[in-house]
């Protein structure tokens, strides 16, 4: 039995040591190479040339501005080939359409073919009364001017020609032109509230009274239709030539639109050429600015290649190494003295020999542990846990508790500060089938100490890692307290 007490006590150990030593090699290594590193670096910032490293630093910028002014003048060219030329060559097919358009209507315009200095016109104009009914007579003004009004609007809403008189008037000058040049020839306009003047205008001044005396018979029909007991009254005629202002400042207008389209079509071209001409002129400083950036790069090289000689291979490794040493030096005094005094003062149950070392009480079973943590399985395999070992750990330390219960023969229960969903302590309960039973943490609460009455002994309950000595010690004391003896331990 001693010896068996001695093999588990030296595997708790080996154990616990593995675990120490893992944790003072991972932080020395960590420390170590972090001093290393900073060892190198200190190396080669010693022992770079102020000079070369000035010269790299300078290039470095004169690189960065050169790669800048290539990324600017590829993204004006991107904006002339997608935006710029692809505008103005729109704007050229619009020039192009209105200029033609516009040559089209002049060369086929009958208005602007007449000579606007020997401009052939005839005119009439005529004005318009109607009666008054009896019934109207207090509100004669307001009843004449709304009638003379309906009149004269009837009058101008003549115009443009209806189909049948556009039919009637091209036949009367016999044109076959369209019809927005025939109804160029015609003005129908309300000189005032009650007169109407009708003129056409045309090369033959025949011709044009015509046309006049032609629309001024269908206006009059369609005023008798309107109000049969209108008076329309000539008061002036006039068929011939003058000189027609308003003629001649249409027809300049219309050459000027020409003119004036003409010339931004050959703007527009010109800047077409331009912005071809600068892309060009930017691909081409875009060759000059790669030469002069392969340059400084080549440059740059050598400078760099300079400074790497000047810090040597040698000073490297004998700052990475002396670094390297101190650092490792360093953590693992610094692990050590964490290891110790996370041990020393953790005051936590870490494996059996924690409770066979300092109690009396017997440790009737031992679960396998679920933490997880580096190395685990080794470390379990150490502390000799059961979970990687063939046998049933769990039915043992069933067996064990009911068996020092019978041998004990009072009545016995579970306590401690422990979880009931825990799946190894969930286990351990359906392993003793409910012939020892678990009453709660007395540490916890009244209950648990209420649910002590008729209990002889307890087995008490604890879980590595978790439990504290101090609390075992206080559980043990309230037991007594309570005239309850402990008889023994069960490590989660």
């Amino acid at each position: 039995m001693e010896n068996k007490e001695i093999q588990i006590k030296l595997s708790d150990i080996l154990a616990s040591f593995f675990k120490s030593i893992i944790s003072i090699v991972v932080v020395a290594a960590l420390l170590g190479g972090l001093l290393g590193a900073y060892g190198i670096y200190k190396a080669r910032q010693t022992k770079a040339d102020p000079s070369v490293q000035s010269t790299i630093n300078s290039l470095k910028k004169d690189i960065a501005s050169k790669e800048d002014s290539i990324k600017h003048i590829e993204n004006s060219n991107s904006t002339i080939l997608d935006v710029t030329i692809p505008y103005l060559e729109r704007k050229v097919d619009m020039d192009r359409e209105l200029m033609e358009s516009r040559s089209v209507y002049l060369n086929e315009s009958i208005y602007c073919s007449i000579d606007p200095f020997n401009c052939g016109v005839s005119r009439i104009s005529f004005t318009i009364d109607v009666p008054v009914p009896e019934d109207a007579k207090e509100e004669y003004a307001q009843y004449r001017s709304s009638e003379l009004s309906r009149l004269v609007n009837a009058c101008t809403r003549m115009y443009p020609l209806s189909d049948t008189s556009m039919a009637r008037v091209r036949a009367i000058i016999d044109v076959s032109a369209e019809a927005k040049y025939i109804d160029e020839l015609v003005s129908i306009t309300s000189v005032n509230d009650e007169m109407v003047e009708i003129a056409v205008f045309y090369t033959e001044p025949a011709t044009a009274k015509e046309v006049v005396d032609y629309l001024f018979e269908q206006i009059s029909a369609e005023l008798r239709e309107i109000s049969p007991d209108c008076t329309i009254s000539v008061v002036s005629t006039y068929t011939g030539t003058e000189v027609n202002w308003e003629m001649n400042t249409t027809q300049l207008n219309h050459q000027t639109s020409i003119l004036t389209s003409d010339k931004n079509l050959s703007t527009d071209q010109e800047s077409i050429s331009q912005s071809y001409k600068t892309y060009d002129d930017n691909k081409t400083r875009i060759e000059t600015i790669n030469t002069e950036l392969k340059t400084l790069k080549a440059n740059l090289a050598a400078n760099e290649r300079k400074l790497n000689v000047t810090t040597s291979k040698r000073d490297l490794l004998k700052q990475g190494i002396k670094f390297g040493l101190i650092g490792a030096v360093i953590g693992l005094v610094l692990s050590c003295l964490v290891v110790f005094v996370k041990d020393f003062l953790g005051g936590k149950v870490r494996s059996r020999n924690s409770i066979l070392s300092r109690y009396s009480y017997p440790l009737l079973g031992v679960m396998p542990s679920s933490k997880k943590y580096l190395f685990d399985k080794t470390v379990k395999r150490l502390e000799g846990d059961a979970v990687y070992e063939k046998k049933d750990i769990v039915a043992s330390s069933s067996a064990s508790i009911l068996a020092a219960v019978a041998a004990d023969g009072g009545k016995t229960c579970l306590i401690g500060p422990i979880d009931a969903k825990d799946p190894s302590f969930s286990d351990l309960l359906k392993s003793l089938k409910g012939r020892v039973e678990y009453k709660g943490n007395i540490l916890a609460g009244s209950e648990a100490i209420k649910n002590l009455e008729g209990y002889d002994k307890v087995i008490l309950v604890e879980k590595r890692c978790d439990s504290r000595y101090d609390s075992i010690q206080e559980e043990i004391s309230r037991i007594h307290a309570l005239h309850k003896d402990v008889l023994g331990f069960v490590l989660l």
